[in-house]
């Protein structure tokens, strides 16, 4: 984390993505933001009869700071209570940033879409009973059937007891195809790092030397398969990726835009849990060959369908305890299933 506080363009929202609630306990509550600066944060409970908000300030070990671009900061929130919250009732919440001589902003004023019709504020429930879980997994933006996650938003806005809220979201796997892309979402991917300016790295003994010159490659859609050829000049790289596979590039038979860098994979997490980075891009497509134009038009339609989905999907997830694990295509596909 800097020293001192990244002043974000002006263009750019104060938070990209979240809040996303993840362990949820009545002495402990574990969420995570992400920022284009670091921000100071201020949580507020209000639950039961009782007329006056606690206020919990977000700081040291209670909010740790992780910077992964110029203008993109992770935000890792983990508050240990006292007191105890109630389960089984209904707690309201906000999470108020704080600006130097001015009013602080609270969820509806930053994220109106995260809130259901008529509240003014965010809220969870604590299951005393594990007795209804949600269950998903394998995530692909374009698949052409529509977004599972829907669903929990819709089961969510129809619940008006505590006791008809599930206990929590269990997402088991494959929370991206970091290895199966389609062309208008690694476009968007590339404008995200761009604008966020999320940080590079060096490619050793690959095609290319460093992301920038990947993102810039030729070959960078639809091609990749082809950018780290199984030769003996890359059989350092290729140990190192695939464990010396010998195929043209990750254990994928899907590996047009396979994701190769850091920026790439976080960008695509930001992407597909949250509407907001959507507004920073263009819809500029990247050059093409002619074959290639069609299949990215065609794509770019599913994606559009998900992407119009995306603030039920974030509203979702700010309401409602979620639990995942990366599975293999996160990182690719068939990754750490087998000896091969």
């Amino acid at each position: 984390m800097p020293t001192t506080p990244a002043v974000a363009p002006a263009d750019l929202p104060l938070v990209l993505a979240g809040p996303l609630l993840r362990r949820m306990e009545p002495q402990r509550l574990v969420l995570w933001l992400v920022g284009s600066q670091p921000l100071t944060l201020n949580l507020q409970l209000t639950h039961g009869e009782a007329a006056d908000s606690q206020h919990y300030p977000l700081q040291g070990d209670s909010c740790q700071v992780v910077q992964i671009g110029e203008q993109a900061f992770i935000h890792l929130i983990d508050l240990k209570l006292e007191a105890p919250l109630p389960c089984d009732v209904q707690i309201n919440y906000d999470l108020l940033i704080e600006q130097p001589n001015q009013a602080a902003l609270g969820i509806a004023d930053w994220a109106p879409h995260l809130l259901y019709d008529g509240a003014t504020q965010a809220n969870f429930v604590l299951r005393a009973q594990l007795d209804h879980l949600l269950h998903g997994s394998c995530r692909k933006p374009h698949h052409p059937a529509a977004d599972g996650l829907l669903c929990a938003d819709r089961l969510l806005a129809e619940a008006h007891a505590p006791e008809q809220r599930p206990a929590l979201l269990l997402m088991s796997g494959d929370q991206i195809y970091a290895d199966d892309v389609s062309g208008p979402l690694l476009r968007a991917i590339h404008q995200v790092i761009e604008r966020l300016g999320l940080f590079g790295e060096h490619l050793e003994g690959a095609v290319v030397d460093d992301s920038t010159a990947l993102y810039q490659h030729p070959a960078s859609y639809y091609q990749r398969a082809e950018l780290l050829p199984a030769l003996k000049s890359n059989e350092t790289l290729r140990e190192r990726f695939f464990g010396g596979v010998e195929k043209p590039v990750f254990t994928t038979s899907s590996a047009d835009n396979h994701l190769v860098t850091s920026a790439e994979v976080l960008a695509m997490y930001l992407l597909v849990w949250s509407p907001v980075p959507w507004t920073l891009l263009d819809a500029e497509m990247p050059a093409l060959s002619a074959e290639e134009v069609p299949r990215y038009q065609a794509e770019r339609g599913r994606i559009e369908a998900f992407r119009g989905g995306l603030g039920q999907v974030a509203r979702a997830l700010a309401h409602l305890p979620t639990l995942m694990i990366f599975d293999d295509h996160d990182i690719t596909d068939d990754w750490n299933l087998s000896a091969q």
